[in-house]
């Protein structure tokens, strides 16, 4: 095989999103010193931490310049005492109206949108929490500004626990960072192969916890040095073909015909079915993208230039992944 994990590393810091991002995480705190000074003395005292992609290492440069980072503020209330949860965002929300033109109460958070040209080009979302129950369990507030009764709900939720579940599923880190790299090329693959409005195509948190389930790492050891050498391109492989296993044969009735469905239930509460928004028919059109993908990826057993597989992986990834130029063919100069 054509070992090609300088080409995936090239092309994983190209596509990853930096924890250290200092744009992001000056829009963060220009908000959080805002939503603090404004917020109405009514509301309770809150604490914050990050959550989302960008706190579990696993963000990618969105190919439409919409930066976006998640925060999440756990308010120091009794989900029982207040039966309207959109009440507690709307603390969030009236603290920071006026700031950008943008200021939205969404299902699972309140997003502050920057624009530029009209253009968005970045966004913070904040999602809101009561963190001091009785059972002592954390809730996130679901529900839009206009919603009707039925969709204004608490629902468990424990982000935090997901980020110690994924530190916990590897105790090498580097193991743990070839898991971050795999579920980085997972994502740029799905922004290249699907129209990710609506509910088309699988989300982030669903292929990262995919990626829990079906990843393991891939390298090659030296007994002598106990040296570990990783090759994501087998990783990816194997995770691939997992993924394309797990899926199940199933009927629907409203169509006549049968589909390739998937489950994969979030690994920590509320431990909800991550494709359950997603139609039978969306399902299947995933499985015939993975499996594309991974027939895309067995191409490479016949190739044995460097650059024959370079290509491969730009017709997966786009042409973030560099292209290579085999040895053979790089021109040689001679002084006389």
């Amino acid at each position: 095989m054509v070992n090609v994990q300088s080409e995936f590393l090239t092309f994983h810091d190209k596509i990853k999103l930096s924890e250290e991002n200092q744009e992001l995480r000056n829009k963060r705190d220009i908000l959080l010193n805002k939503l603090r000074k404004n917020i109405s003395d009514k509301a309770a005292s809150f604490t914050t931490f990050n959550q989302g992609s960008y706190a579990m290492g696993t963000g990618i440069k969105p190919d439409d310049g919409d930066f976006d980072i998640d925060v999440g503020l756990k308010f120091d209330i009794d989900h029982d005492d207040y039966s309207d949860p959109v009440q507690v965002k709307q603390w969030v929300k009236d603290a920071l109206d006026g700031h950008t033109k943008s200021v939205k109460i969404r299902r699972s958070c309140v997003t502050v949108t920057y624009q530029k040209d009209k253009e968005p080009i970045y966004h913070v979302d904040f999602a809101v929490y009561a963190a001091n129950n009785a059972d002592k369990q954390m809730y996130i507030a679901k529900g839009k500004e206009y919603s009707t009764e039925e969709y204004r709900i608490w629902q468990l939720s424990d982000p935090q626990e997901l980020l110690n579940y994924l530190n916990s599923l590897y105790d090498d880190s580097d193991d743990r960072a070839q898991f971050r790299r795999v579920v980085r090329y997972m994502k740029k693959w799905k922004n290249q192969h699907f129209i990710t409005s609506g509910n088309n195509a699988p989300t982030g948190i669903a292929l990262t916890a995919l990626a829990c389930s079906y990843f393991t790492p891939y390298y090659s050891k030296d007994f002598l040095t106990n040296k570990k050498a990783y090759d994501d391109f087998k990783a990816l492989k194997r995770l691939v073909n997992n993924i394309q296993n797990a899926f199940n044969l199933t009927w629907d009735s409203d169509d006549g015909c049968f589909y390739r469905t998937i489950t994969q239930s979030l690994p920590v509460q509320p431990g909800n079915n991550l494709f359950e928004k997603m139609s039978n028919k969306q399902m299947n059109n995933f499985y015939n993208q993975i499996s594309a993908m991974y027939s895309k990826l067995t191409e490479e057993e016949g190739k044995s230039k460097k650059s024959e597989v370079c290509q491969l992986m730009i017709d997966i990834f786009g042409e973030a992944f560099p292209a290579a130029v085999d040895r053979s063919y790089v021109g040689t100069s001679e002084s006389a």
